[in-house]
């Protein structure tokens, strides 16, 4: 009789133990469950890499001990990682034949990692390879390339070392690729050397490079849309060069300074590539340097430091320059030279270079506006050019002209604002300009020259105001125009000729009335013509205060709801004497504030008129009537009224300025109060300040779902005049006072969001070494300003209770956007002098960071990061920004502080060495290939014993 738990009656009659099936199952699945599992192979002593290539199936990894091989590497497989298994530098590979490449790679997906490469043809090539990855390798000493890939994309090069290569980085038709934090250079500079090098490459990425020492840092020819993004290139010939058409290329906070010829170069580049914030500086010749290449834009680079600031040359045309900063070149700061036409140079800061601030030479039809050139030896000088516009520019300080024309024809000089220098505007040799509405005023020498060559130029509607106005060689030009309606620089209805004024009050403008009220000089109804040496004014204006026109404005408590809404309006109109409201719907009033009920649904257009004595203004705005209960589907969509209030809307800088939002229907908002096109908040009130002199239109978007609504206001900053005294903060919108400022240090970064932004403080002004934090938020353009103080902030009350180091101010951007909103894991790096460590006996385990918040002090943990002969340093990181002390604790004994130091210092290397033996040694006794199943002993043993059990069991 068989027992039912051990036998299965099948059909057939068959019997089949169900312990045997169980054991024979899990066996299979067992041995089944090892089927391409990867290897391991060791390449050592006994196995060359190539054979543990050769041997290697897809997925294998090789791990390579540490030590020289003296071999050429072939890889044409797929899924290999191939790395070293110590340190990196540990494992190098010669090559055996040095006319060839050392490691060449023709599969996919492989990895190289921790190799030191060298003694070939190339070091590491890859070709018609996709999706490899080359990391932490040093690859030096090869004839040409030191990492050559050809037709190869999405290729990861990353944290290498290349040096003293041909070459370092060379891609030719590979695109998509990722090249970041590599250190390329050599040891000496050679010519025809290119640090990294693309050749008809396109859609790569480079970033966190660091290239030195090379004829070219990082070159491009053919190749297109790729990104360059925070790379260091220094000590080149060339530190960024794009050629040959290479276009839609940007270049985004690259830092290209001290090489030896030029920093970035667009030679016969194409067109569409994007120069932005990039910092180009004290390199010999020129910071940016573009030659037939059209159609890029330069935007918000410093371009400082070097011999020309930004060249224009050999038909460059139709390129944008704005927001530059170019200051302080040994030659000039914006050249444009046989340079074409159509550049537009707008908002450029261009200040304190040695020769021109913008200097044109035979480049024609070209934009400069609203520029700042000031302390320059000219502010902007034109030769043997027509047909440029050169309007709204501010010319201050130069050591001769504001605007110089010479040999140039058929210019236009309009609104531009000239003061201190020697002449504001001086024409030589040039005919047939026209020179009107500008400003030039307290100029040393006079206001306007024109030498005894200059002929035709008609000079109107400008405002002069120096001691000396006109110092004009010939009679040929025209200084007024025929008398046209229009409100003139003076301000009346006319325009004709110019206001002529004196500092002392006795210019032609300031002495003669204006009788008939058409913004003329005449007496008794006949006109004063200005006369002076060879001018002639027919038409001189006298100043007219402008008629006061209304400005119409209102507000609601109410742009919408359900019928029938009562709607409460209320007058904001400005010089109003009366108001006509028309409701849209028939009714009409008079009242400053009425209320008015719409008891039908619909939508009403509400008119608002106001009156004075000079005019009328108008303004309007929608009401939407609502059934209440009503198809939702066919509800009217709503959308956002924009609309706030300033504080002020001028004054002198820094300018702080009050924005708030009294937007109706809105459920969010952007604001743009510098007119650069960036977010400065969306916050529904805050204050921005203003620093530089300029006029900035302030722009509210106000949002909800069914769309956006936009107004906007002018903010006009001005220079304080010179001559006065101030007191007060120290400066640049800061509350401390400025006499208890030490000295104080500004960086200025371009702050966008999802970045690690960080403001080093390079002149080493103050005991704040940097600042640094991830932004949540795109800022723009941001400055970040350490005040180090002689003595506590006065913005604080009481003092830590430990040695004080330094006490200092950190102060961030604008108001309110260095918030827990806005940044993210702020850090602080600064640096106490060793002396004061060693003359106060301080613990240096002790040195912390304290921070003054809410009316108390918070001690901050320091971290040590490094030192150098005379200054240890620290970092720590802090919730925000604001007052702070570097404090310490005196040691008991200055002896045993300085021995705990030595001990920090000298690592223990005993027990490290140890252990790295200990593995060595275990690598040798290990086999060359493991079998790719761990416990494969064991499964042959429960294989043979079960075999034994199912012979016994028959």
């Amino acid at each position: 009789m068989y027992n039912s738990k051990f036998l299965l009656l099948v059909e057939g009659g068959i019997r089949i133990n169900i312990l045997r099936i169980l054991l024979l199952t899990t066996l299979i699945l067992t041995l089944s469950s090892f089927v391409g599992a990867a290897d391991v192979i060791h390449a050592n002593s006994t196995l060359s890499i190539q054979d543990a290539v050769d041997s290697a199936d897809p997925g294998d990894e090789i791990l390579v001990a540490p030590g020289t091989y003296t071999e050429n590497i072939f890889i044409n497989k797929d899924n290999l990682v191939i790395k070293s298994s110590g340190d990196s530098g540990d494992t190098t590979i010669v090559a055996d034949d040095s006319s060839t490449y050392v490691i060449n790679i023709q599969g996919d997906n492989v990895t190289i990692q921790g190799l030191s490469v060298s003694g070939g043809l190339h070091g590491i090539v890859l070709e018609n390879s996709k999706d490899s990855t080359l990391k932490n390798n040093v690859v030096y000493s090869n004839l040409f390339f030191g990492i050559y890939l050809s037709n190869s994309n999405n290729i990861t090069l990353e944290n290498n070392t290349i040096y003293n290569n041909t070459n370092g980085i060379n891609l030719v038709f590979s695109s998509g690729n990722q090249i970041s934090g590599n250190k390329v250079f050599n040891d000496t500079l050679g010519s025809s050397t290119h640090n990294i090098f693309l050749n008809n490459s396109h859609n790569n990425k480079l970033q966190r490079n660091t290239v030195s020492n090379g004829d070219y840092g990082i070159a491009m020819r053919y190749s297109n849309n790729n990104n360059l993004t925070s790379n260091n290139a220094y000590a080149n010939n060339r530190g960024i060069y794009l050629t040959l058409t290479s276009g839609k290329n940007t270049l985004l906070d690259n830092q290209v300074n001290s090489n030896l010829m030029s920093g970035i170069i667009l030679d016969n580049a194409g067109s569409g590539n994007n120069l932005i914030n990039n910092t180009v500086r004290l390199n010999t010749a020129t910071g940016i340097w573009l030659a037939n290449s059209s159609n890029n834009n330069l935007n918000i680079n410093n371009a400082s430091e070097n011999s020309k600031g930004i060249y224009l040359q050999s038909s460059a045309s139709e390129n944008t320059l704005s927001g530059n900063i170019v200051n302080s070149n040994t030659g000039s700061g914006i050249v444009l030279e046989n340079a074409g036409s159509n550049n537009n140079l707008t908002g450029n800061i261009v200040d304190s270079n040695v020769n021109y601030g913008i200097y044109l030479v035979r480049s024609s039809n070209n934009y400069l506006l609203s520029n700042n050139a000031s302390r320059n030896s000219k502010g902007i000088y034109i030769v043997d050019s027509s047909g440029n516009k050169v309007s709204s520019n501010i010319l201050s300080d130069t050591i001769t002209e504001g605007i110089m024309l010479s040999i140039s024809n058929g210019n236009t000089l309009s609104r531009n604002r000239a003061f201190n220098n020697s002449f504001g505007i001086y024409l030589n040799s040039s005919d047939s300009n026209n020179i009107s509405s500008n400003t030039v005023t307290s100029s040393r020498r006079f206001s306007i020259g024109l030498c005894a060559a200059s002929n035709g130029n008609q000079i109107f509607d400008n405002h002069f105001n120096s001691t000396y106005n006109t110092r004009v060689r010939n009679a040929s030009n025209d200084w007024n125009k025929t008398k046209t309606k229009g409100t003139s620089i003076a301000g009346g209805p006319y325009i004709g000729g110019n206001f002529w004024e004196k500092p002392d009050g006795t210019g032609h403008s300031q002495i003669y009335n204006d009788t008939d009220g058409d913004g003329i000089t005449d007496e008794d109804g006949i006109i004063k013509v200005f006369t002076t040496e060879n001018v002639m004014d027919y038409l001189p204006l006298v100043a007219v205060a402008p008629p006061v026109v209304p400005a119409a404005n209102f507000s609601t408590n109410v742009s919408s709801g359900y019928a029938p809404l009562t709607v409460q309006f209320t007058d904001l109109s400005e010089d109003a004497t009366s108001r006509n409201w028309d409701f849209g719907d028939g009714n009409n009033s008079s009242e400053q504030n009425p209320i008015h009920s719409y008891p039908i649904v619909g939508s009403y257009t509400v008119n608002l008129t106001v009156y004075n004595p000079d005019g009328t203004d108008s303004k309007t705005a929608v009401i939407t009537v609502l059934e209440e209960g009503g198809n939702e589907g066919n509800e009217t969509e709503i959308l956002p009224t924009a609309n706030f209030t300033v504080n002020k809307t001028g004054g002198y800088y820094p300018l702080t300025v009050l924005f708030t939002d009294t937007s109706q229907n809105a459920t969010g908002r952007s604001w743009d109060v510098d007119g650069d096109g960036v977010e400065d908040s969306n916050e529904a009130s805050f204050a921005y300040t203003y620093t530089s002199r300029g006029t900035y239109e302030a722009k509210l978007t106000a949002i909800n779902a069914n769309g956006t609504n936009i107004k906007t206001t002018t903010i006009t900053v001005e220079k304080k005049s010179s001559g006065g005294s101030s007191s007060g903060g120290g400066g640049g919108g800061s509350p401390e006072s400025a006499q208890n400022v030490e000295v104080k240090e500004l960086s200025q970064v371009f702050i966008t969001n999802d970045k690690t932004i960080k403001f080093n403080f390079v002149k080493n002004a103050t005991c704040v070494v940097y600042v640094e934090f991830d932004a949540k938020k795109t800022a723009g353009k941001t400055t970040t300003i350490v005040e180090q103080l002689k003595n506590t902030s006065t913005l604080v009350s009481g003092v830590p209770s430990d040695e004080i180091y330094k006490f200092f101010n950190i102060w961030v951007g604008n108001s309110g956007y260095a918030t827990e909103k806005n940044i993210e894991n702020p850090v602080i790096g600064f640096k106490v002098e060793k002396a004061w460590v060693q003359d106060e006996k301080i613990d240096q385990s002790s040195i912390t960071l304290n921070r003054y918040s809410n009316k108390t002090w918070e001690q901050l943990p320091a971290s040590l990061s490094g030192e150098d002969n005379k200054y240890l340093y620290f970092t720590a990181e802090t919730p925000g920004f604001s007052s702070f002390a570097i404090t310490g604790k005196a040691s008991a004994s200055q002896e045993k502080t300085a021995t705990e130091i030595q001990s920090e210092d000298e690592p223990d290397n005993s027990e490290e060495n140890t252990g790295d033996t200990g593995s060595e040694a275990e690598q040798e006794t290990e086999p060359e290939k493991n079998m790719g199943m761990p416990g494969f002993e064991m499964i042959y043993g429960v294989a043979g014993l079960l075999a034994v059990f199912l012979y016994k069991k028959k």
